[in-house]
């Protein structure tokens, strides 16, 4: 018996905010206390993209601004900015979603790595502008390059781990409107 879409929503929800609660908790494990000569994925904002090309009904526009505004100041940058970049960029993604359902990986991929790097550029004109202190270009450019790379892999983990896929054609929410 197929469980009720409003069952399958609760815990998509959950599974996301419980990923990138624990994201962020691994994210301020003093595990290195040297500065690092490379940056890395934002595994907060891959993770979010990737549920919201899939399923965007499980991952509400107020969720993704309470979670990217505590992550703004947890991890101490200016507050509301990247909170206020990512719901764009998740609600631009939300309007598309069902044109999306139509793309292949490849194409999709490249549409959510166009969004990371205009979003990455954004936030860099934005501190510019109001003159607070940001890293080196090379690292801002190597952390959008490496969350863009990075989405296959998490699509894939999401997919086998959490089962998020896209709706199939034909499939109905639990007020039997389709997907």
């Amino acid at each position: 018996m197929a469980e009720p879409a409003s069952a399958r929503n609760w815990g998509g929800q959950l599974s996301w905010l419980a990923i990138v609660i624990l994201i962020m908790f691994v994210n301020l494990l003093p595990l290195n206390t040297l500065p690092r000569s490379w940056a890395g994925p934002d595994l907060l904002l891959v993770v979010t993209l990737v549920w919201i090309a899939r399923r965007p009904e499980f991952v509400p526009a107020p969720m993704v601004a309470v979670v990217f505004l505590l992550a703004d100041l947890v991890f101490q940058r200016p507050p509301g900015l990247m909170a206020a970049l990512v719901l764009i960029l998740t609600e631009m993604l939300r309007a598309r979603s069902v044109s999306m359902r139509q793309l292949p990986l490849t194409l999709e991929w490249a549409s959510i790595a166009l969004g990371i790097v205009i979003i990455s550029l954004i936030e860099r004109m934005v501190l510019a502008l109001t003159l607070i202190p940001q890293p080196p270009f090379s690292l801002s450019l190597m952390e959008a390059v490496s969350t863009a790379l990075v989405y296959p892999i998490v699509v894939l983990l999401a997919y086998l781990v959490f089962g998020i896929s896209r709706p199939a054609p034909g499939e109905v929410d639990s007020l039997g409107h389709r997907l």
